[in-house]
């Protein structure tokens, strides 16, 4: 994500929704030529739509992800959506499960918003709804223990209601505003577990919100006709009557499953098989192409450098941000509409890092909230290699002199920190440390161990932890390996205390 000049101080070089249902409308079941996602278990290859054709066999790993069907309808008048989501979850820690539990996002206090459970059943026997952390933790009992390697089915009745205009007070990528009803995290999503232990603590909205185990999700939205649905992921079936359409997506392997609609017009470029379309407000043409340009060009650069973007698809959406730029979600960036007009360099760059951020936090992903500075660091390093790889030298030092700038000046305040820190410790430093100082870090190391072991170290990481959660630890783990060298005191100095680094 990143924040907006209210929420933080930021240079070009830094650039950085009671739910209601939709009682008149025609059963979610009513378009008969988009089959009924609920009549068996998620089809693993359906998935395949979504992957590129070199990519189709990373599905053979299909048993070590959750898959969730979802049928839903929206109304973005109402700012609703309402439907049935079915979680297949698999045991996959040693001990019996009793319970499994659920985020509810748009019940934090900054959405705005609103998400209900009406109804629950695990393997067709009902069970109670129970909340928990002021409603943003759903609890689900299990009616018998589920033995390690065992699976469940559990069935949610659900809706979600987003605010109307509420860009300026609550998170705007849950919000109805101009044009554009955005419902990042509506779905309710399994929470994860780690070493068999849940984790349920509350984000903090300082940083990012969502650490998710890769899943692959099955959703049929129903909406009116003249809105267009922007997904994750890919349709593969629809048919409208006229009045509404329906359509049936799929995920590939994702962390999420976002969902935006909108009534902009929209461009798209292919890059490398993967096709990119930006959706932008009609007064806005020109920004809309600058923004595809940044995602082709930063697409391109990535591919080369990092390894390939595995999926079919990727979306741009203007939206009204006020608190934050840019933010990521999987297959799908949302980009604040200030940056649509005027000098282009700041939507460029904004951009760029977040679709940098479809390599670090979507396909490999890490605990945003206990260690922002892997997918924040390492995405604003990676603004580095894309003006390198376009304008040369001089305009990547200048993108390094402004996180430079940036983490000096707070050290000099006596605000420097181990990059391994929880956002909770980052107290007007987070962008300074995650950030800045993050991005210093791979420079640093790139300096360290030379560039065609940093290369490797980048290719390494990316192919190693596709789809897994990667730690501080990991990084070390990859570049020593890319090196054959030993980086301890480096490692020490920069991610776990707060020692008197050189800057690069």
């Amino acid at each position: 994500m990143q924040r907006s000049p209210k929420a933080r101080a930021w240079s070009v070089s830094l650039a950085l929704i009671v739910a209601m249902l939709w009682l008149s409308a025609a059963p979610l079941s009513a378009a008969p030529s988009v089959s009924d996602p609920f009549t068996a278990p998620l089809d693993v290859r359906r998935q395949e739509a979504a992957l590129l054709p070199a990519f189709s066999a990373d599905l053979n790993a299909a048993e070590q992800w959750d898959r969730y069907t979802v049928s839903a309808r929206v109304d973005p008048e109402k700012r609703t959506i309402s439907g049935r989501l079915r979680l297949e979850y698999a045991n996959r820690a040693a001990d019996p499960l009793d319970r499994i539990y659920f985020y509810l996002f748009p019940n934090l206090p900054e959405f705005g918003g609103r998400l209900d459970i009406h109804s629950a059943t695990v393997d067709d026997v009902a069970v109670r709804v129970r909340y928990e952390s002021k409603r943003f933790l759903l609890r689900i009992d299990l009616p018998a223990s589920l033995p390690s390697g065992a699976s469940t089915a559990v069935v949610l009745d659900f809706s979600a209601a987003a605010p109307l205009d509420a860009g300026q007070r609550y998170y705007a990528a849950f919000n109805r505003e101009r044009g554009v009803l955005a419902l990042a995290s509506a779905l309710p999503m399994a929470a994860r577990r780690v070493e068999g232990a849940w984790q349920l603590a509350t984000p903090l909205f300082r940083g990012d919100l969502v650490t998710g185990d890769t899943a692959l999700y099955d959703v049929t939205l129903t909406i009116p006709a003249a809105w267009t649905a922007v997904t994750t992921g890919t349709a593969i079936e629809s048919q409208n009557d006229g009045a509404v359409q329906t359509t049936r997506f799929v995920s590939g392997p994702q962390r999420d499953f976002t969902i935006v609609l909108t009534r902009f017009p929209s461009i798209s470029a292919e890059v490398d098989g993967t096709r990119i379309t930006s959706y932008f407000r009609s007064e806005n043409p020109e920004g809309g192409r600058a923004a595809l340009d940044a995602a082709v060009n930063a697409l391109r650069v990535f591919n080369r450098r990092f390894g390939p973007y595995p999926l079919t698809e990727l979306d741009i959406v203007q939206i009204d941000a006020r608190k934050f730029l840019g933010v990521e979600y999987p297959g799908l960036i949302m980009i604040d509409r200030r940056l649509y007009t005027g000098e282009r360099a700041g939507l460029e760059i904004i951009v760029a890092h977040e679709v940098a951020h479809q390599w670090w936090y979507s396909m490999v992903g890490n605990d945003v909230q206990n260690e922002a500075w892997l997918d924040e660091g390492l995405t604003s390093f990676t603004q580095v290699v894309y003006q390198e790889e376009l304008r040369g030298a001089a305009a990547a030092a200048r993108e390094i002199d402004g996180f430079r700038a940036t983490y000096l000046r707070a050290r000099q305040a006596g605000r420097d920190a181990p990059l391994k820190r929880p956002v909770s410790a980052l107290r007007g430093n987070y962008t300074a440390i995650a950030y800045a100082k993050g991005a210093l870090f791979f420079q640093a190391l790139r300096v360290r161990i030379g560039e065609p072991a940093f290369d490797r170290f980048l290719r390494d990481y990316y192919a190693a932890f596709r789809y897994r959660i990667a730690s501080s630890d990991d990084v070390r783990a990859v570049a020593e390996n890319a090196c054959a060298c030993d980086l301890n005191d480096f490692y020490r100095d920069w991610v776990l205390t707060a020692a008197p680094v050189a800057v690069p």
